[in-house]
């Protein structure tokens, strides 16, 4: 399966996940959302989601980098739920956050980082690709 084919179906299945991408020259794709980015009055929270995807045609290979990053300041009051399941070399993340400022409810987030993931190895597998979740951001970038 050619790369360009690859890549439209990624682009094909974020699209209709409603998740926000770029074609970039550092990788194929690169994801970059801010899922929650909440203030009030007595403080603010955000929740971001980086992502570069990069198909190596010489190794058959998607490689996929993820990152999320929360911070959080202020008097909130709430509860946060995050899973994590570690499958072979992909990690399927979901995340649950509710959170309350002196006006009420302020934040709520219900994600399931993993269907990212899982959209990704499921492209590289059904096309014949390897899949590889990258530990460091360069593996996932070009050069």
């Amino acid at each position: 399966m050619e790369k360009q084919q690859i890549q439209a179906k990624l682009v094909e299945t974020l699209t209709r996940m409603g998740i926000t991408f770029a074609q970039e020259k550092e990788s194929d794709l690169e994801i970059h959302t801010e899922f929650v980015n909440e203030s009030w009055s007595s403080g603010r929270k955000k929740f971001r989601y980086d992502a570069f995807i990069r198909l190596n045609e010489e190794e058959k290979t998607v490689y996929l980098w993820q990152k999320t990053t929360e911070t959080g300041a202020g008097l909130l009051f709430g509860c946060g739920l995050e899973t994590t399941t570690q499958t072979g070399a992909a990690s399927f993340r979901k995340v649950k956050l509710l959170q309350y400022g002196p006006e009420g409810k302020v934040v709520e987030l219900n994600a399931n980082l993993g269907e990212i993931a899982k959209a990704v190895k499921t492209a590289a597998k059904q096309n014949g690709w390897k899949f590889h979740t990258a530990l460091r951001q360069d593996k996932a970038k070009y050069r």
